[in-house]
């Protein structure tokens, strides 16, 4: 199974999604590889992909990732994940030894009927959120800790919102995450960055004074907030080392190309950041990844979007 066209452009929240129970509750539908893993090294993301199955249903894990660091998409197409009509969310988990996640999806539905489950941005061991009303902190990027968190991890079960839980047996996760890193690397120095001064104890590039209102109210339509669920349309800034964006890039574009095209013109104008530093306390050309609406006007109660 591959991760092909999306039929069905608009994303659906998880509250719109209906299900029909099939299964005893307590009963997990159990996925075993079907595949091994494949790896795409597309033009500006790298895709970790493998195929399982379970009775009749097959489903494709794939952890995208656009940039070194410790956070990836986790997405799901196929058969097999049946949510309550008023789930808002999905619990999940690394297995073994993890704790219960909660986090927000998106669904799809792709041209050849497989259901597009989209988890958004994960990281392969839990980190701690931002205070409320903080701006989001990126956390730090261990590759030896990654690799040492993924080995340990032998699968993904998904229990919150659905009529019944899914089990993944992924087998090992140390060599799949070991290969996603180097194909981020190897992504970053397309764009001529130095992933050997990108790791521990080096620092990224943070927007000055938060980034709040460099995007003025209506850059992105209120209707079109939606749209920005799960880690999509994700903004990327070249920042070079005095703390100018030289260069934007959308990654996974739901919103209009006109919205797009105006985003990046008003931030290459009006941006700066405190560039990134390598371990040496150097500064070095470096990036910024995340959502438009990180850098618009606070929310009400001063609530940053997500």
């Amino acid at each position: 199974m591959g991760f092909g066209r999306i039929a069905t452009l608009t994303i659906f929240i998880t509250g719109l999604l209906a299900a029909t129970p099939a299964q005893a509750a307590d009963e997990a539908l159990v996925f075993k590889p079907a595949s091994q893993w494949a790896l795409d090294y597309g033009e500006d993301y790298c895709r970790l992909s493998r195929s399982f199955s379970a009775d009749s249903n097959t489903l494709a894990l794939a952890f995208e990732r656009i940039q070194p660091g410790p956070t990836m998409r986790l997405v799901l197409v196929g058969k097999g994940l049946r949510t309550y009509r008023s789930a808002d969310e999905l619990g999940w988990n690394f297995t073994p030894g993890q704790g219960e996640r909660k986090t927000r999806y998106a669904r799809a539905e792709m041209a050849d009927g497989n259901d597009y489950f989209n988890l958004g941005p994960v990281t392969i061991a839990p980190i701690a959120a931002s205070a409320p009303g903080a701006p989001p902190i990126p956390p730090p990027y261990d590759r030896e800790a990654e690799q040492a968190a993924a080995k340990a991890l032998s699968g993904l079960q998904i229990a919150g919102g659905l009529v019944a839980p899914v089990e993944i047996d992924t087998g090992s996760l140390g060599a799949p995450v070991a290969a996603l890193q180097a194909c981020a690397d190897d992504l970053a120095k397309t764009w001529g960055l130095d992933p050997a001064r990108m790791g521990k104890g080096s620092t990224p590039a943070v927007p000055d004074g938060g980034g709040i209102g460099w995007l003025p109210q209506g850059t992105v339509p209120f209707g079109d907030f939606s749209k920005l669920t799960a880690g999509s349309n994700q903004v990327r800034l070249m920042v070079d080392d005095s703390g100018r964006p030289t260069d934007c890039k959308i990654h996974w574009a739901t919103l209009d190309a006109a919205v797009n095209e105006k985003i990046c013109s008003t931030l290459l104008d009006k941006a700066h950041f405190a560039p990134a530093k390598d371990p040496g306390g150097k500064a070095m050309p470096g990036l910024w990844i995340g959502s438009p609406l990180m850098l618009g006007p606070p929310f009400p109660g001063g609530r940053r979007g997500r």
